[in-house]
C-alpha cells in the first residue's frame, strides 16, 4: 500500500510540475513550493483517479530494484 500511495504522489508531483514550468518558467523553489501546497491535494485526487483506471485496465506499478 506505501508503495502506490508513493507511486501516486509521485505521479501528481512529476506531472503538475512539468506544466507548471511551462507556464512559470523564470519561477523560483519557493514560488514552486507554494504553488506545489495550494494544489496538492486536487493533483493527488487526480493522479489516484489515473492509478485507478490503469490499475481497471491491467496495468500495475512495481517499484525498481534498488542498485
Amino acid at each position: 500500500m506505501k508503495t502506490r500511495r508513493k507511486a501516486v504522489r509521485t505521479l501528481a508531483y512529476n506531472t503538475w510540475r512539468r506544466e507548471w514550468r511551462a507556464a512559470n518558467p523564470g519561477a523560483t523553489k519557493e514560488q514552486r513550493k507554494e504553488a506545489w501546497a495550494a494544489v496538492r491535494a486536487a493533483e493527488v485526487r487526480k493522479a489516484r483517479l489515473t492509478m485507478k483506471a490503469l490499475e481497471k485496465g491491467g496495468f500495475r506499478v512495481i517499484p525498481a530494484k534498488a542498485g
